[in-house]
């Protein structure tokens, strides 16, 4: 496997999900540098990255980056365009109108249209594990035209801008996933056709994956990684150890460390951490206690 290190400053997320392009907020804000591999080590490693059909964060850290979705959410937890340019909701909350872009492709080249959103939706409810809650107050997703998105609601739901975010609701191909093939054992779950800013290169289940720039991403100033590289981590130890060294770039959900451990790379000048982010997913994630008091 090639690997490209980078002298950067290591970031240790104590508590936090770190997405690249993901609809939860952002750790940090700062000039962006282009270039270069993001290396982070994972104690939960992917199977398949097709988080449609499978909830947690070892399947949609990596798959909310080949996958796109209608909407992120930026610091202020508010809604902001991605696939969808624009968007209006009825006076009675019953109806979200979404206009798609037009130049979005999947890693492909077909164009993404209001059949793949009406698809993605499809899948996710019915297959998800948060499916059938998150999104049961939705009837149905209408497709007047190309571009054009309409969901239609039985009951209001307050949530729904968090549900269409790339972690909850990736839009998928249709041309690829709606082939007549069991969508839970799809071959394109571990070979994906993605939507997002990033393609999969390389996948050794169990060991390793490397995504790589999507150099067709309808923002083409985005990304500006060359490539992410998750490593399995099976020793909580060589992870401590990897972090000091500087050979990962970034660790999540504490990289099943020990407290003594997380105060130890505290004093290393080239690593930072925080918890900055996690409120983004606090309130459904998990709860924790405190060990120090």
């Amino acid at each position: 496997m090639r690997t490209k290190l980078r002298k950067w400053r290591t970031t240790f997320w104590l508590l936090s999900c770190m997405v690249l392009t993901m609809g939860f907020t952002s750790a940090y804000a700062g000039t962006p540098v282009r270039g270069g591999d993001l290396i982070t080590g994972y104690g939960q490693f992917p199977s398949h990255f097709n988080h449609a059909i499978q909830s947690g964060a070892a399947t949609a850290v990596p798959g909310c980056n080949i996958f796109a979705s209608l909407v992120e959410t930026n610091t202020k937890f508010e809604p902001v365009p991605y696939l969808a340019k624009s968007w209006e909701v009825s006076s009675d909350g019953l109806t979200y109108t979404f206009h798609l872009v037009e130049n979005a492709t999947f890693h492909d080249g077909k164009p993404i249209t209001s059949e793949d959103v009406a698809f993605s939706f499809e899948i996710v409810k019915a297959n998800h594990s948060f499916g059938p809650s998150m999104l049961g107050p939705v009837d149905r997703v209408e497709t007047p035209d190309k571009y054009t998105a309409v969901f239609k609601l039985n009951n209001p739901h307050p949530a729904l801008f968090m549900v269409l975010s790339p972690a909850l609701l990736p839009i998928l191909p249709k041309h690829v996933y709606g082939d007549g093939q069991p969508i839970r054992k799809h071959p394109a779950n571990t070979n994906p056709v993605g939507s997002g800013p990033f393609k999969l290169a390389e996948f050794k289940p169990g060991d390793y994956f490397i995504l790589e720039r999507n150099p067709n991403f309808f923002r083409p100033v985005q990304p500006y990684l060359d490539r992410i590289i998750g490593r399995r981590i099976k020793d909580p130890n060589a992870n401590f150890i990897a972090m000091k060294k500087g050979d990962f770039h970034l660790a999540m959900f504490n990289g099943g460390l020990r407290l003594k451990q997380i105060e130890s790379l505290k004093k290393e000048k080239h690593i930072v951490v925080t918890s900055k982010g996690y409120e983004a997913i606090a309130p459904v994630y998990f709860l924790e206690f405190n060990l120090r008091k």
